[in-house]
């Protein structure tokens, strides 16, 4: 087996063989542990280039059913769903069935052994409970507090990122692993449990680590998602007060313990904290605390913990269309998520605000600054005030009135991310008006948006400067309460998705394949082409969207702004786990070539007609990139992998460009993709050949009438 990490694993989680897995841990040598754990124990696995994997190997049972086997089947199951930045993630596993002697009944016999292992991606930080400390010593405010939002972040997920939540059921520090940037990630779903939509469980099992179960668990045995808030609110406690936090909070009335914890982290600061860090030291007690209730129904949700600490994250946005500098509190340090963002950093102010800025010259000069209105992707700025340009700022009143109330059968698509409805505005006035009168509009509503008020606005700004034929546009947005939307063009004939796999769906020409693939690749193209090079992120079926003559335009709605020429997995909502990359799995960074692997999966889903993971199909099949790959290299075999319901009607020439060059994209190897300038180049090639084929055709059928 190649030892090239991005090699290890195909678009799904990859099985090894139990002697490769042996050979990467020294045959599992007691120098390379790195945990135990109830279910089983972590080897670090070293690959010949230095670079390093987690390999879970489970307890051993000898009777298939054991307990262990549901614990493997848990943890491969829910990791293969939860794709998020603060889950672990799953790189592969494996199953083996071993023969060997036992003793049994005094003598011998010859049994099987079953060997069940899991490898995930290596947390260089170890686990959360290697960490813990009180106030006076240890990891600083800041590092407890995103390592504190990262995990409701994941955990946000788990209860609400599908149709099926996840309940983990043995949230505790110890599952919780960081990476080299102390970035948490939720880990050990041996005990998770996928639900449907009932809201509460009555279990016999034993689960759960004590010290971390809600009294309902224990005196009844009663499982909802509360089990996991509860756990959340001691793992809370034990980051900002350390490891005897919640015995010290069950020996005092709430208010004097968050007193005393907020008086311990002024004497770490050793001088007057910030109000902004005082009040999310206070708010991240008072949070725990009512996780901890005794009573469930007294705890918040996820949603709600969420929403809590998106009032204090960064700096507050005073308008929705613009950051007054000049009017924002004394003094205050701002964090480095908003010094990335162009539209303060770029033209340098970042850093430390007061309210002297803008006039006295110290931070920012208006008079300097007044010049920078003139640029067209600039921000204008008057008086220390950052301004969005081309973008419509709506009332939420008449985004309601357009949508209908956002009535359900104005309702285009639902997910993950939200809803997206239907709308109609003047086109002059931008004012609500009749439906099927006017401009029809896309409106999507951000229900789980949990960016920063800084970082929604850049991302607004970020798309607000880019028009292009093969975008969708955006129009405009509004947020009120924290409750985001976006209002862009409507595309009339949906998605690319909705056309390939929808049942009934009128199968799509092989010349209207081709166009669409050739819009897409433009939008990307474009992307890829700026000075600041950004990465799309989403390139699937689903974010391509079709208008009346089926030109292809790229959603909006997963464009992330600029990332450089490298971007981080853990700043953006999970890509999709099959049109991921290789190595994206791996070292979770994103650049133009996940785009292009991304684009490549697309290109066998237009011309194969199936989904790049289903299921449904044969044992074998339901990778399509996996199954495909043996026959993209023969000229003859790819004829199989064509959508029979094209019926023939199909270039053969064109087919080979498109099997080759989709080939090439989805290489091992990020250096061997081409750039999107050249997949636009070959497939315009392939149009523009369909196009003369066309021509010759009809002055075949020409001259065979009037000779």
């Amino acid at each position: 087996m190649d030892t090239k990490l991005q090699q290890l694993t195909s678009v799904m989680p990859k099985e090894f063989t139990l002697q490769w897995l042996s050979q990467i841990t020294d045959h599992f040598s007691n120098k390379r542990i790195i945990g135990h754990g109830g279910c089983g124990i972590v080897y670090r696995g070293v690959l010949d280039n230095g670079e390093e994997i987690a390999v879970k190997k489970l307890y051993r049972s000898q009777q298939p059913g054991h307990d262990n086997d549901k614990q493997f089947q848990n943890e491969c199951t829910n990791l293969m769903r939860a794709q998020h930045k603060n889950i672990v993630r799953l790189v592969g596993y494996c199953y083996e069935i071993r023969h060997e002697l036992v003793e049994h009944n005094g003598g011998h016999i010859l049994a099987g052994v079953e060997e069940k292992i899991l490898c995930f991606e290596y947390m260089q930080g170890g686990s959360l409970e290697n960490h813990l400390s009180d106030e006076s010593h240890g990891l600083d405010w800041r590092s407890r507090y995103n390592i504190i939002r990262g995990i409701c972040e994941g955990l946000y997920y788990l209860h609400n990122g599908s149709n099926h939540p996840i309940y983990h059921l043995d949230l505790k520090p110890a599952n919780i692993l960081l990476n080299k940037e102390m970035m948490p990630k939720i880990g050990d779903f041996g005990l998770s449990r996928l639900f449907d939509s009932t809201q509460t469980y009555i279990t016999s099992e034993v689960i759960g680590t004590r010290g971390y179960m809600p009294p309902e668990y224990i005196e009844r045995h009663k499982i909802t998602k509360k089990f996991d808030i509860f756990s959340l609110g001691i793992i809370i406690i034990q980051i900002v007060a350390g490891p005897k936090g919640y015995t010290k909070s069950d020996e005092m009335p709430s208010q004097q313990f968050i007193e005393l914890v907020h008086e311990n982290w002024c004497k770490r600061f050793q001088a007057t904290i910030s109000a902004h860090t005082s009040q999310e030291i206070k708010t991240c007690i008072e949070i725990a605390l009512r996780c901890v209730e005794g009573d469930r129904v007294k705890r918040p949700t996820i949603s709600e913990i969420l929403e809590e600490l998106n009032k204090f994250d960064s700096i507050t946005v005073n308008e929705l269309n613009k950051v007054n500098i000049a009017n924002s509190s004394p003094i205050d340090q701002v964090t480095t998520d908003l010094k990335r963002k162009q539209s303060i950093n770029q033209y340098g102010s970042s850093g430390m605000f007061s309210k002297s800025a803008g006039k006295d010259g110290s931070m920012l000069s208006c008079s300097s600054r007044a010049s920078l209105a003139s640029k067209p992707s600039g921000v204008k700025i008057e008086c220390g005030t950052l301004q969005l340009p081309n973008v419509k700022i709506f009332k939420f009143e008449d985004l309601r009135l357009a949508t209908k109330n956002f009535r359900p059968d104005s309702v285009l698509g639902e997910g993950g991310f939200g809803s997206i409805s239907k709308g109609w505005i003047d086109e002059n006035t931008m004012s609500p008006c009749m439906s099927g009168t006017g401009m029809t509009v896309a409106v999507k509503t951000n229900i789980h948006e949990h960016d920063l008020p800084e970082e929604w606005l850049a991302k607004v700004h970020y798309l607000s400067q880019f028009a292009h034929p093969n975008l969708v546009k955006l129009i405009g947005y509004c947020k009120i309460d924290d409750y985001p939307l976006l209002v862009c063009e409507y595309m009339l004939r949906g998605s690319l998705e909705n056309h390939l796999f929808q049942r009934g769906a009128s199968p799509l020409s092989w010349d209207q394949r081709m166009k669409i693939a050739l819009g897409a690749a433009k939008g990307l193209a474009f992307l890829h082409s700026q000075e600041e090079k950004i990465i799309y992120r989403d390139m699937m079926t689903r974010n391509i969207l079709l208008d009346t003559t089926y030109n292809a335009k790229l959603s909006s709605f997963g464009l992330n702004g600029p990332v450089g020429e490298r971007g981080d997995m853990s700043t953006t909502a999970t890509l999709t786990y099959v049109y991921a990359a290789p190595e994206d799995q791996l070292t979770g960074e994103l650049t133009a070539q996940s785009d292009i692997y991304g684009f490549g999966v697309v290109l066998l889903e237009v011309l194969t007609g199936r989904h790049a993971f289903d299921s449904d199909q044969p044992q074998g099949e339901h990778n399509l990139v996996e199954w495909a790959r043996s026959y993209l290299t023969h000229r003859h075999k790819i004829f199989r992998l064509v959508d029979n319901r094209l019926d023939g009607q199909y270039s053969t020439r064109g087919v080979r460009k498109v099997a080759a060059f989709a080939l090439q994209c989805l290489a091992l190897d990020a250096e061997m993709r081409p750039s999107m300038d050249a997949v636009v180049s070959v497939l315009e090639g392939i149009q523009d050949s369909a196009d003369q084929d066309r021509k010759l055709g009809k002055q075949k059928h020409l001259k065979s009438r009037y000779t």
